[in-house]
């Protein structure tokens, strides 16, 4: 089980290359490399809130499956708590888990794409997790997250800190930040399954 701490940011297509450069010319960031990212969200029934999500990720550490629930979410006010219980199946098995999955019976009710890259940042003495992301059918988005094993060990406040610091570093506008999540926002736009 790990813990993130995390916020996101609207980014206007025009402004993507621009951050790219900045946060890549930064000395104390690397870059890991692209990323691509298709989640399935699995219910009890398709109108039902989500149980857990299964992941397939290609980046360039290779392909991966990922199963994550989310015991706890909890938002206090610009940025996301989680627990998260995640494990990972080798890339092969995908239809394997998608018939695993609905012979237990349960049924899509998200689907989610996000494709950019993804770097680690150091900030205020945190090692932060960034990802500059194209949302299907939402657009582009700056997400940062700080991670760890147990939340109550977490500095809440110092990470919040670092990653307000490192939004403003990035010349993003706190206005931008958005406090639902991806998929209130899609439900929002019109597109209620992905």
């Amino acid at each position: 089980m790990g813990c993130e701490i995390e916020t996101k940011a609207h980014v206007e297509e025009s402004d993507v290359k621009r951050l790219y450069n900045l946060i890549d010319s930064f000395e104390d960031s690397r870059l890991i490399g692209e990323i691509d990212k298709e989640d399935i969200y699995w219910a009890h029934a398709e109108n039902d809130p989500p149980s857990f999500r299964t992941r397939r990720e290609f980046s360039s550490k290779g392909a991966r499956i990922l199963f994550t629930s989310k015991p706890l979410k909890k938002k206090d006010y610009s940025t996301e708590y989680n627990i998260e219980n995640e494990f990972e199946c080798a890339p092969d098995q995908w239809d394997n888990i998608l018939n695993f999955v609905r012979g237990l019976g349960f049924v899509v009710c998200r689907l989610k794409w996000k494709k950019g890259w993804e770097f680690m940042v150091m900030q205020d003495g945190f090692e932060v997790h960034v990802e500059i992301l194209n949302v299907k059918f939402l657009g582009w988005f700056l997400e940062m997250e700080i991670c760890g094993d147990n939340l109550d060990d977490m500095d809440k406040e110092g990470c919040d800190r670092a990653l307000f610091n490192l939004l403003d570093r990035c010349r993003i506008s706190r206005d931008a930040v958005e406090i639902r999540g991806f998929n209130k926002l899609l439900t929002a736009a019109g597109h209620p399954r992905g």
